[in-house]
């Protein structure tokens, strides 16, 4: 726990406490009415949000932001909270009865379509009604940014694009265009990456148990992570499978997709390929100088006409062809970003150096398990084969 140390720092705090800088926003004081209500539906809201609550830090020297109840929740609509039957942490977002996006989310979170591993549409755990049926509530999984922590490896990145080129080709398969596929509607479930602590539902890179610099690790450790979409708000669901699948309408967090336009019809699904690309390009391409092989996907989706885009089936099966030509090794190598600096850039090398040792190890150990070598086959494959071209690849990598 973090205290202050001199007097005045104490006195500060306490001067701007008394003048309201810690109070709940008006947007809290619409969840902290709701407490009892979501504890009845089994949904436990944090301390801050109890109908009685004091600030724990009141007439102590300790720093209030080391403290749980000071950290606010500055979305509106999402408020996380705890599942009382297991204690897992969730997050609930309102909406109004008619909502449009709460009907796409539903149906793409039925049991059946769940049930789907190319399905990366967010999972809605559970739906209710508030009591004048004015608003809708639905639980999902608390999740973080995509790119929260940054890729280590190759691997993890490509893994992330396969993972959303997936989930696109579900969701159009689904009839539905998203029409705001851009960075900040993508999201992890990125729990594994920070147990045993977890980390904070609104200050996420601090650990949940006390508020300290949360550590992750890195996607390989843990195996895999799954991403989704979200936010549905500017969805569309073409219900009739015969109906122009044309929209209209200019909003969109990426400005640069050429033919958003209030009064031009044009197809939404084109513009999930184009803004998906971007959002590829932005931080992956852009960030990192290894990933090259990424360019003529990229390129394929992001045509200024769209007519002359890829389809999300095509675009997946592009991806799955580009890095067919990449040796394993590169897979599994380190990422280096452009700006990264000549002795970080050794440094990482040597790391990826001896994980690709580690893997030949493994590897050559499952070899001879399952097949009985003799002496001179196993000195005649460490020579002529594995260990001495991934050496001459590796030293190219070093020195490159």
């Amino acid at each position: 726990m973090w205290r202050m140390t001199s007097q005045s720092d104490v006195e500060y705090f306490r001067e701007i406490e008394s003048d309201g800088s810690f109070s709940l926003l008006g947007s809290e004081c619409w969840w902290r009415d709701r407490y009892d209500f979501l504890l009845s539906r089994g949904y436990q809201l944090r301390p801050r949000y109890h109908p009685g609550w004091k600030p724990s830090w009141l007439e102590t020297d300790i720093f209030p932001y080391a403290c749980e109840d000071a950290h606010e929740q500055v979305r509106e609509t999402v408020m996380d909270a705890k599942r009382v039957q297991d204690g897992k942490i969730v997050a609930i977002k309102k909406f109004s009865a008619d909502s449009q996006e709460a009907r796409i989310g539903l149906m793409l979170s039925s049991s059946e379509r769940l049930q789907d591993p190319t399905n990366h549409c967010v999972p809605i755990f559970d739906t209710f009604v508030e009591e004048d049926n004015q608003t809708v509530f639905i639980v999902m999984p608390l999740l973080r940014r995509f790119n929260d922590p940054e890729f280590d490896h190759v691997d993890e990145a490509f893994d992330f694009v396969r993972q959303a080129l997936e989930g696109l080709v579900y969701m159009h398969s689904q009839n539905v265009a998203h029409r705001d596929l851009s960075d900040l509607n993508i999201m992890m479930d990125g729990h594994s990456l920070f147990d045993p602590d977890g980390f904070h539902p609104c200050q996420q890179h601090l650990t949940a148990r006390d508020l300290s610099k949360a550590k992750p690790r890195s996607r390989n450790d843990v195996g895999r992570v799954k991403y989704y979409f979200t936010d549905f708000g500017i969805s569309t669901y073409f219900e009739d499978d015969n109906e122009p699948r044309l929209v209209i309408g200019n909003v969109a967090q990426d400005e640069d997709v050429p033919e958003l336009s209030l009064f031009i019809p044009y197809d939404p699904f084109r513009v999930d390929v184009f803004t998906l690309g971007m959002t590829f390009k932005r931080n992956l391409l852009d960030v990192y100088k290894n990933l090259l092989v990424l360019t003529p996907l990229i390129d394929e989706m992001t045509k200024e006409k769209p007519e002359e885009r890829l389809t999300a089936l095509q675009a997946l099966e592009l991806f799955n062809q580009l890095i067919r030509t990449c040796p394993g090794y590169a897979h599994r190598w380190c990422l280096h970003s452009h700006d990264e600096r000549s002795t970080v850039r050794f440094t990482r090398n040597i790391r990826s150096v001896f994980r690709e040792l580690s893997y030949l190890s493994r590897s050559l150990g499952s070899i001879t398990k399952a097949v009985a070598f003799s002496p001179f086959s196993v000195a005649s494959f460490l020579l002529f084969t594995g260990p001495r071209r991934y050496l001459l690849r590796l030293q190219r990598w070093l020195l490159g």
